[in-house]
């Protein structure tokens, strides 16, 4: 962990030598993480629409079998296996992101420079508890109620997803109310560089388009 720490600071070091800048370099290092993990984001992206896609079959097979648990789990999982899904890449992004998240707060905690930066009048080694962890909750939840990972799948999946959504906005409330600024402005603009992520990933069919081709 301690040498992705030193290269995100050293990340931060070569832009503030380019833009002065401490502020656009955070932005500059969460553009750069989101970069590495775009291939995963695709790869979720794509195994929800698959998931949205064979819901009206998941669902069917569910009240088919609803005394037989086994018997339906075995039909799910052929189900998967014949339409190539693998419901768990859906979560990996997640297991991915958590990581990714603690090294750069751990990278913009230990920075020396941050701790006396300013960006835009806000001093970005002490946190900042009204405007910034509501701008963060807000992004996050456009981001993830946006997402193409969801692919307009909350409905679909119900209460499970929703608490999952709950659940990230608390943590990133929490981030951004309890770290230095500059942890929330990382989290705002993984936000936003996620939003237009979703005009880059394949849009599959949807479960009604699926179900109208068959």
């Amino acid at each position: 962990m301690s040498y992705i720490v030193n290269g995100m600071i050293a990340v931060m070091d070569y832009i503030h030598s380019v833009t002065s800048s401490w502020g656009l370099s955070i932005i500059g290092l969460t553009l750069l993480v989101r970069l590495v993990i775009l291939p995963f984001t695709i790869m979720q992206a794509r195994s929800s629409q698959k998931l949205a896609l064979i819901q009206p079959e998941t669902q069917r097979l569910q009240k088919k079998y609803k005394d037989d648990p086994e018997r339906l789990n075995m039909e799910i999982m052929e189900l998967y296996r014949k339409h190539k899904v693998n419901p768990a890449s859906s979560c990996l992004l997640l297991v991915i992101q958590f990581p990714v998240l603690w090294a750069v707060i751990r990278a913009l905690e230990a920075h020396p420079a941050l701790k006396s930066a300013t960006f835009l009048g806000i001093a970005l080694g002490q946190p900042e508890k009204v405007f910034l962890p509501v701008l963060a909750v807000a992004t996050t939840y456009l981001a993830v109620r946006l997402s193409p990972t969801m692919g307009g799948g909350v409905q679909q999946q119900g209460q499970g997803q929703n608490a999952v959504i709950v659940a990230m906005l608390g943590i990133m409330w929490y981030f951004s109310f309890r770290f230095a600024a500059a942890v929330s402005i990382y989290i705002i603009t993984a936000n936003i560089a996620g939003l237009f992520e979703r005009f880059l990933v394949p849009r599959g069919e949807t479960a009604g388009e699926g179900a109208r081709s068959k």
